[in-house]
Protein backbone atom coordinates (compact mmCIF):
# COMPACT_ATOMS: atom_id res chain seq x y z
CA UNK A 1 0.00 0.00 0.00
CA UNK A 2 0.84 3.12 -1.06
CA UNK A 3 1.93 6.26 1.74
CA UNK A 4 -0.69 8.58 0.44
CA UNK A 5 0.31 9.96 -2.75
CA UNK A 6 2.93 12.17 -1.13
CA UNK A 7 6.41 10.25 -2.91
CA UNK A 8 7.99 13.81 -4.82
CA UNK A 9 8.15 15.25 -1.98
CA UNK A 10 10.80 13.16 -0.41
CA UNK A 11 14.18 13.26 -1.34
CA UNK A 12 15.12 9.92 -1.72
CA UNK A 13 12.26 10.17 -4.60
CA UNK A 14 14.58 13.07 -6.83
CA UNK A 15 14.98 10.20 -9.14
CA UNK A 16 11.84 10.23 -11.29
CA UNK A 17 12.17 10.13 -14.67
CA UNK A 18 10.26 12.34 -17.05
CA UNK A 19 7.64 10.24 -18.90
CA UNK A 20 8.57 10.10 -22.86
CA UNK A 21 4.54 11.15 -23.64
CA UNK A 22 5.59 14.28 -22.48
CA UNK A 23 9.49 15.14 -23.60
CA UNK A 24 9.20 13.99 -27.11
CA UNK A 25 6.52 15.88 -27.77
CA UNK A 26 8.05 19.28 -26.47
CA UNK A 27 11.62 17.85 -28.07
CA UNK A 28 10.38 17.99 -31.72
CA UNK A 29 8.72 21.32 -30.80
CA UNK A 30 12.09 22.40 -29.55
CA UNK A 31 14.06 21.30 -32.54
CA UNK A 32 15.84 18.92 -29.89
CA UNK A 33 17.55 19.31 -26.18
CA UNK A 34 21.29 20.23 -26.60
CA UNK A 35 21.35 19.71 -22.17
CA UNK A 36 19.80 17.83 -19.66
CA UNK A 37 21.96 19.59 -16.56
CA UNK A 38 19.63 17.14 -13.89
CA UNK A 39 19.42 13.88 -15.35
CA UNK A 40 20.39 10.06 -14.48
CA UNK A 41 17.66 8.12 -14.13
CA UNK A 42 15.57 8.42 -17.50
CA UNK A 43 15.92 4.91 -19.28
CA UNK A 44 16.10 7.34 -22.64
CA UNK A 45 18.47 10.04 -22.62
CA UNK A 46 16.22 13.65 -23.02
CA UNK A 47 18.96 15.81 -24.65
CA UNK A 48 22.81 14.99 -26.59
CA UNK A 49 24.42 16.02 -23.54
CA UNK A 50 23.47 15.71 -19.94
CA UNK A 51 24.78 15.97 -16.31
CA UNK A 52 24.56 13.65 -13.69
CA UNK A 53 24.21 13.98 -9.90
CA UNK A 54 27.86 13.09 -10.33
CA UNK A 55 28.94 15.84 -12.67
CA UNK A 56 27.20 18.53 -10.22
CA UNK A 57 25.00 19.95 -12.83
CA UNK A 58 24.79 23.32 -11.16
CA UNK A 59 28.27 23.87 -11.42
CA UNK A 60 29.12 22.75 -14.81
CA UNK A 61 28.26 24.83 -18.05
CA UNK A 62 24.64 25.20 -19.51
CA UNK A 63 23.80 25.78 -23.13
CA UNK A 64 21.78 25.93 -25.99
CA UNK A 65 18.42 24.46 -25.47
CA UNK A 66 17.84 23.31 -22.06
CA UNK A 67 15.75 20.29 -20.47
CA UNK A 68 14.96 20.82 -16.81
CA UNK A 69 13.23 18.57 -14.45
CA UNK A 70 14.88 19.39 -11.26
CA UNK A 71 14.81 17.63 -8.13
CA UNK A 72 11.74 17.74 -6.60
CA UNK A 73 13.55 18.19 -3.59
CA UNK A 74 15.03 21.62 -3.92
CA UNK A 75 13.85 23.01 -7.32
CA UNK A 76 15.45 26.84 -6.45
CA UNK A 77 19.14 26.60 -7.45
CA UNK A 78 18.27 24.91 -10.52
CA UNK A 79 15.32 27.45 -11.79
CA UNK A 80 17.79 30.21 -10.52
CA UNK A 81 20.44 28.69 -12.89
CA UNK A 82 18.42 28.44 -15.84
CA UNK A 83 17.25 31.98 -15.79
CA UNK A 84 20.99 33.26 -15.19
CA UNK A 85 22.14 31.51 -18.15
CA UNK A 86 18.61 32.09 -20.40
CA UNK A 87 19.56 36.17 -19.41
CA UNK A 88 23.08 36.17 -19.75
CA UNK A 89 23.34 34.16 -22.85
CA UNK A 90 24.67 30.84 -22.14
CA UNK A 91 21.07 29.50 -22.90
CA UNK A 92 18.83 30.39 -25.88
CA UNK A 93 15.77 28.22 -25.25
CA UNK A 94 14.61 26.07 -22.39
CA UNK A 95 12.11 23.74 -21.19
CA UNK A 96 11.82 23.27 -17.63
CA UNK A 97 8.95 21.53 -15.30
CA UNK A 98 7.49 21.80 -11.81
CA UNK A 99 4.37 20.89 -9.86
CA UNK A 100 1.97 23.46 -10.10
CA UNK A 101 2.35 26.08 -7.28
CA UNK A 102 2.24 29.49 -7.68
CA UNK A 103 2.50 30.11 -4.02
CA UNK A 104 6.39 29.30 -3.71
CA UNK A 105 8.59 31.93 -3.81
CA UNK A 106 10.64 30.26 -6.69
CA UNK A 107 7.59 30.34 -9.09
CA UNK A 108 7.65 34.36 -8.21
CA UNK A 109 11.15 34.83 -8.44
CA UNK A 110 12.07 32.46 -11.22
CA UNK A 111 9.71 30.31 -12.79
CA UNK A 112 6.94 33.19 -13.86
CA UNK A 113 9.89 34.39 -16.29
CA UNK A 114 9.24 32.03 -18.70
CA UNK A 115 7.22 33.28 -21.89
CA UNK A 116 4.90 30.89 -21.46
CA UNK A 117 3.53 28.55 -18.87
CA UNK A 118 1.40 25.43 -19.81
CA UNK A 119 -0.76 23.54 -17.18
CA UNK A 120 -0.60 19.95 -17.92
CA UNK A 121 -4.48 18.09 -17.92
CA UNK A 122 -2.74 14.91 -17.01
CA UNK A 123 -0.94 13.96 -13.91
CA UNK A 124 0.89 10.41 -14.37
CA UNK A 125 3.60 12.33 -16.28
CA UNK A 126 6.33 10.40 -13.93
CA UNK A 127 8.15 7.04 -14.55
CA UNK A 128 8.94 5.08 -11.37
CA UNK A 129 6.88 6.77 -8.98
CA UNK A 130 5.09 4.45 -8.09
CA UNK A 131 1.78 5.66 -7.59
CA UNK A 132 0.09 8.53 -9.61
CA UNK A 133 1.39 12.04 -8.27
CA UNK A 134 -1.74 14.00 -7.07
CA UNK A 135 -0.19 17.23 -7.92
CA UNK A 136 -0.10 19.02 -11.36
CA UNK A 137 2.57 19.48 -13.94
CA UNK A 138 3.60 23.22 -14.98
CA UNK A 139 5.51 23.63 -18.02
CA UNK A 140 7.63 26.83 -18.14
CA UNK A 141 9.42 27.77 -21.96
CA UNK A 142 11.72 30.62 -22.47
CA UNK A 143 12.15 31.27 -26.12
CA UNK A 144 9.55 29.34 -27.65
CA UNK A 145 9.23 28.45 -30.60
CA UNK A 146 6.19 28.36 -32.78
CA UNK A 147 5.46 24.95 -32.59
CA UNK A 148 6.16 24.52 -28.69
CA UNK A 149 2.72 26.99 -28.38
CA UNK A 150 0.89 24.00 -30.28
CA UNK A 151 2.25 21.10 -27.98
CA UNK A 152 1.27 22.92 -24.85
CA UNK A 153 -2.58 23.70 -26.16
CA UNK A 154 -2.71 20.12 -27.00
CA UNK A 155 -1.48 19.45 -22.74
CA UNK A 156 -3.73 21.50 -21.35
CA UNK A 157 -4.26 25.27 -20.82
CA UNK A 158 -1.41 27.79 -21.81
CA UNK A 159 -0.72 31.30 -20.26
CA UNK A 160 1.73 34.10 -21.05
CA UNK A 161 2.75 35.92 -18.24
CA UNK A 162 3.24 39.32 -17.60
CA UNK A 163 6.39 40.28 -16.72
CA UNK A 164 7.25 42.85 -14.00
CA UNK A 165 10.25 45.07 -16.08
CA UNK A 166 12.38 46.98 -13.14
CA UNK A 167 13.27 49.53 -15.13
CA UNK A 168 16.98 50.72 -12.78
CA UNK A 169 17.57 54.21 -14.29
CA UNK A 170 14.57 54.82 -12.29
CA UNK A 171 15.58 54.02 -8.94
CA UNK A 172 17.50 57.76 -8.49
CA UNK A 173 14.97 59.93 -9.90
CA UNK A 174 14.17 62.96 -8.35
CA UNK A 175 10.72 64.98 -9.21
CA UNK A 176 11.39 68.43 -10.76
CA UNK A 177 10.80 71.42 -8.41
CA UNK A 178 7.76 73.12 -8.91
CA UNK A 179 9.87 76.23 -10.53
CA UNK A 180 11.47 74.05 -13.11
CA UNK A 181 8.52 72.27 -13.88
CA UNK A 182 6.56 75.42 -14.65
CA UNK A 183 9.20 77.12 -17.03
CA UNK A 184 11.50 79.40 -14.69
CA UNK A 185 14.85 79.20 -16.18
CA UNK A 186 14.11 77.85 -19.34
CA UNK A 187 16.82 78.43 -21.51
Amino acid sequence: MSDGGDWWQKQQNDDVATSPELWRPLADAMGGFDLDPAAGCEPTQIAEDRYTPADDGLACPWFGTVWLNPPFSDKTPWFRRLVDQYWNGGVDRAVALSSVDPSAEWFHEWFSTADLIGYHEDRDLYLGAGDNPTFSTMIGVWNPTDDVRDVLDRMGTVVEPQHRVVDTRLTDFQPPTAAASHGANNE
